[in-house]
C-alpha cells in the first residue's frame, strides 16, 4: 500500500515537471497590439498616410478611427473660425471623431451656424503627394518637436446631382507618432496621425465647383 502512494506521488511529481516544461518549449505569443484591420499595418509613415486617403475615399469611419492618436489636434485658418465662430482655433480628437462621423454617413447635417450641408455622396483625390522628407518640427512649431511632412492636396465631395462639388487644392501640413507595437509577435512601430495644419486656400473653380479650405470642409460637418 505504501509503496502503491509512492508511485501515485512520483507520477504526479512527474506530470508538474512536463507541464512546467511545456510552457518553457512553447511560448505564448500576445495577441497582435492593436487588432490587425483591413488596411496594410502603418509601421511607416508613409504607410500611414496611404490609410488616410483610403478611409477617405472608401468613407470607412470604423477604419479612419485606428488611424488618430488620442491627441490628434487639427489647427485651422482664421477665416474658417471667422466663418464658424462658435468654433475654436482647433479642432481635438472628440471634434474629429464627430466630423468624420458625420462626413461619412452620406447624410444631410447642419453646421455650427445651423446651416442645411447636403451629405457627401463620395471623396476622390485627384493629388495626395508628399512635398520633401519627413523631418521633425521646430519647436516654435504650432506642434512642437514632432514628425511631419507637407502634403500636395487636391480633392473633390461630391455632395450628389443636386448641389455643387466641395474642391479642396492646397497644402496641408501632417503630423504623425509612432509607438511599439506586437504584430505576429514581433515589436514593429505603429503609426498615428498626431495632427494636421491646414494651408490649402480658397481657388477659383469652375460652375459646378464651389472650392473650400480643408478646414473648412471639416467645419461643416462639425
Amino acid at each position: 500500500m505504501r509503496a502503491r502512494r509512492v508511485a501515485v506521488a512520483v507520477c504526479l511529481i512527474g506530470l508538474v515537471v512536463m507541464a512546467g516544461g511545456c510552457g518553457e518549449t512553447f511560448p505564448v505569443t500576445p495577441p497582435d497590439d492593436p487588432p490587425s484591420t483591413g488596411l496594410p499595418f502603418p509601421d511607416t509613415a508613409d504607410k500611414l498616410m496611404a490609410n488616410v486617403m483610403s478611409t477617405y475615399e472608401t468613407m470607412d469611419y470604423d477604419e479612419f478611427l485606428h488611424l488618430l492618436h488620442p491627441d490628434c489636434v487639427t489647427i485651422l485658418q482664421p477665416s474658417t473660425v471667422a466663418l464658424f465662430p462658435s468654433l475654436g482655433p482647433t479642432l481635438d480628437v472628440t471634434e474629429e471623431r464627430r466630423i468624420h462621423e458625420r462626413l461619412f454617413s452620406k447624410n444631410n447635417v447642419t453646421d455650427p451656424n445651423g446651416a442645411l450641408v447636403p451629405g457627401v455622396q463620395s471623396i476622390a483625390f485627384q493629388t495626395f503627394a508628399r512635398q520633401g522628407t519627413w523631418g521633425t518640427s521646430s519647436g516654435t512649431d504650432p506642434i512642437p518637436d514632432t514628425w511631419c511632412a507637407l502634403y500636395d492636396v487636391v480633392v473633390f465631395f461630391d455632395h450628389g446631382a443636386l448641389y455643387s462639388t466641395s474642391k479642396v487644392q492646397g497644402t496641408i501640413k501632417f503630423y504623425v507618432t509612432a509607438r511599439d507595437s506586437i504584430v505576429g509577435g514581433v515589436t514593429k512601430p505603429y503609426f498615428q496621425m498626431r495632427g494636421q495644419l491646414d494651408l490649402t486656400q480658397d481657388m477659383k473653380a469652375g460652375l459646378a465647383t464651389e472650392s473650400s479650405s480643408w478646414g473648412e470642409v471639416k467645419a461643416r460637418y462639425r
